[in-house]
């Protein structure tokens, strides 16, 4: 117990004198940041919700335009929005942020690949990648 107060004492004493002035930890929560905004899409009943065909969920931030994935929590900065109107790049893969129905017979919002407007489906490689097929499926449009 001795020995463990002296080593305690001796860190503070070396902390304290090593030439500075202050020292500030600070932890963050509530108010002191701000939380990430998402682009909300026009039509779409699940906000800023973008699902691929099997309806994993993504979003994209209001300021880079880039990739969010939920199932990861993380942002792609390599998966962007090109346009305003919701024309996307991920490598040399055109894709569009489109309104389509839900088998809840809903608008949501959902990505397909630019030329067939074919459904895409966004998965992990083994390092957390997101990587993207073209399936063969067209979703059905809003009405």
């Amino acid at each position: 117990m001795k020995t463990r107060l002296k080593v305690q004492s001796l860190i503070l004493a070396t902390l304290t004198g090593c030439g500075g002035g202050d020292v500030f930890v600070g932890v963050g929560g509530g108010d002191d940041f701000a939380a990430p905004t998402f682009i909300s899409w026009t039509g779409n009943s699940n906000g800023n919700q973008v699902v691929d065909a099997n309806n994993d969920v993504f979003a994209f931030y209001s300021d880079t335009g880039c990739l969010y994935n939920f199932r990861t929590g993380r942002e792609n900065r390599e998966f962007c929005l090109s346009s305003p109107q919701g024309t996307v790049r991920y490598g040399g893969l055109g894709m569009r942020v489109v309104n389509a129905l839900s088998t809840a017979r809903s608008c949501i919002t959902v990505l397909v690949e630019e030329s067939t407007a074919n459904f895409v489906d966004i998965e992990l490689d083994p390092f957390g990648r997101e990587i993207v097929a073209v399936t063969s499926v067209r979703p059905a449009p809003c009405t």
